[in-house]
């Protein structure tokens, strides 16, 4: 450690570290916007220039290593001068978009402006350099050049990062624009973080370019569904509707960032709902539905329950209190029904499960090809799509009773006996355990929709027809059970660094 004096007070902070990440620990936010903590050292933009005693020209933060003893202002008159000789600068040919921009609300030129600018324009709007205001990159990032303050942010990630290196500044002077290497679109599996990386309009995502201003949003942390990796996301909800996933900052599991695939699959959150109980295709009263259920599993036949490695740690618990307490001669399996995808080296993992590890925890087997084989009576299907996703093992399902327990309409609910609406993991608490055991918590982003409930209220009631108390209608209580049995689960303390402000 080392002890400096920031703007008057002595702080002890860690060594060989960069003077702006230093301050950032000690509450001083210092102004930026070429730096960023998971990419490397530019220094371009200049924004972030201190004072230091000693030294005769004022220093980049970004660039300026940590020493003991060392004396920094960040607030000093000089300081403040060129803070805002560097705004007027940047936006000596910005482009007066403000009130169309996807970026308003969010965005550093803004906020910076409003802290460090505020002076008049020595410029017309006649005298602005034009650029190109639409520019497809690739097929989900859009730019607009008049926007972009060249921080290189972007070109930065694509070659450091990725390593795809599709991205770079053509052109000199104020002429100088981002744009992408002749035949070598933006298509990298991570290219929309550029998007997140980009502290201005410049980067816009054509999925959510023009759909929501970002002040109506409300905010959930949440965990990405996509694969093993459990990365850190945050929902973003407009009436009750998800409108965006962003990375949610994690050094221990996903960094900064999240992939395209993940961040892209939340059409089916909104859309294609399950929302009313539907006996042979007629909608029932959700009463009657877990009548129905209870009835099908009174008449003693065989009952078969199939759970799958997307559900939440919580619901999991729940189904197998309800085989064992509820059906203890019944069957309970869970297999992988979505086909594995290929490690790319960055965040993306083979399994395209969530929560297999915590299903492994909690003590639920695999081995649904051979149960399916061996059944005769009822099977109880959750958040399984056996004959949209393998065919091969949906073909079982004839001459069973099957109640399907979805949030989507599926192939398999459209054949099942019986249909039960249970909400999806953005409209519920819960948990994942990632492959590394990491057991990670997650809130509700939305409300539920129809008369879609979570799985563990569901087998509640049922077993309440079966009058059996199963002590899983609260979710608080049923979360504690789990912790306190199954020890593997416990919950994942967030890193402190997670808050630290990037721009």
């Amino acid at each position: 450690m080392a002890k400096i004096t920031l703007n008057g007070i002595e702080r002890e902070v860690e060594e060989n570290s960069y003077l702006i990440r230093a301050a950032a620990r000690c509450g001083v936010h210092i102004p930026h916007y070429c730096y960023h903590p998971a990419l490397k050292v530019e220094g371009n933009c200049r924004m972030c220039s201190v004072e230091i005693e000693g030294v005769p020209k004022l220093q980049t933060a970004c660039t300026t290593i940590v020493r003991d003893g060392m004396v920094v202002n960040t607030e000093s008159e000089k300081v403040v001068k060129v803070r805002s000789e560097v705004m007027e600068f940047l936006l000596r040919n910005h482009p007066i978009d403000c009130p169309i921009c996807d970026q308003a609300g969010e965005c550093g030129l803004q906020d910076y402006y409003m802290e460090h600018g505020l002076h008049d324009s020595r410029v017309t709007v006649a005298e602005k350099v034009k650029k190109k205001k639409r520019v497809d990159l690739g097929p989900n990032v859009v730019l607009d050049s008049e926007r972009c303050i060249l921080c290189a942010r972007c070109v930065r990630f694509c070659k450091d990062v990725t390593g795809t290196a599709e991205l770079v500044i053509a052109n000199r002077g104020s002429h100088a624009e981002i744009t992408t290497f002749p035949g070598r679109p933006l298509t990298n599996d991570y290219a929309m973080n550029t998007v997140d990386l980009c502290p201005v309009g410049a980067l816009t995502s054509r999925k959510f370019r023009f759909k929501c201003r970002v002040w109506f949003m409300e905010r959930a942390e949440s965990i990405c569904p996509g694969c093993e990796r459990g990365c850190n996301i945050y929902l973003d909800r407009f009436q009750n509707e998800i409108q965006r996933m962003k990375p949610r900052v994690n050094p221990r599991v996903n960094g900064y960032w999240i992939c395209d695939a993940g961040r892209l699959d939340i059409d089916w959150i909104n859309t294609n709902r399950l929302l009313r109980a539907e006996e042979g295709g007629r909608p029932i009263a959700p009463e009657e539905s877990d009548r129905e259920a209870a009835s099908a599993l009174s008449k003693g036949d065989e009952v078969l329950l199939v759970a799958s490695p997307s559900m939440s740690n919580e619901n999991l618990f729940a189904l197998k209190k309800f085989s064992e307490k509820v059906l203890p001669g019944s069957e309970l399996v869970g297999g992988s029904f979505r086909e594995p995808w290929e490690d790319d080296g960055i965040l993306r993992l083979p399994d395209r499960n969530p929560n297999r590890k915590g299903m492994e925890a909690i003590g639920i087997p695999t081995g649904i090809e051979k149960a399916l084989a061996t059944s005769r009576g009822t099977v109880l299907l959750f958040e399984n799509d056996l004959l949209g996703d393998q065919p091969h093992l949906g073909a079982k399902l004839e001459g069973k009773k099957v109640i399907a327990f979805a949030s989507n309409r599926t192939a398999t609910v459209a054949a099942a006996d019986l249909a039960v609406p249970v909400t999806s993991y953005a409209e519920m608490a819960g948990s994942f355990t990632n492959h590394a055991g990491r057991t990670q918590p997650f809130e509700p982003a939305i409300r539920p929709e129809g008369e879609a409930r979570p799985v563990h209220e569901i087998l509640h009631r049922i077993a309440a027809f079966l009058g059996s108390d199963l002590n899983a209608a609260s979710f608080d209580a049923l979360r504690s059970e789990m912790l306190e049995k199954v020890s593997a689960l416990s919950m994942a303390v967030p890193d402190g660094r997670e808050a630290e402000h990037v721009g």
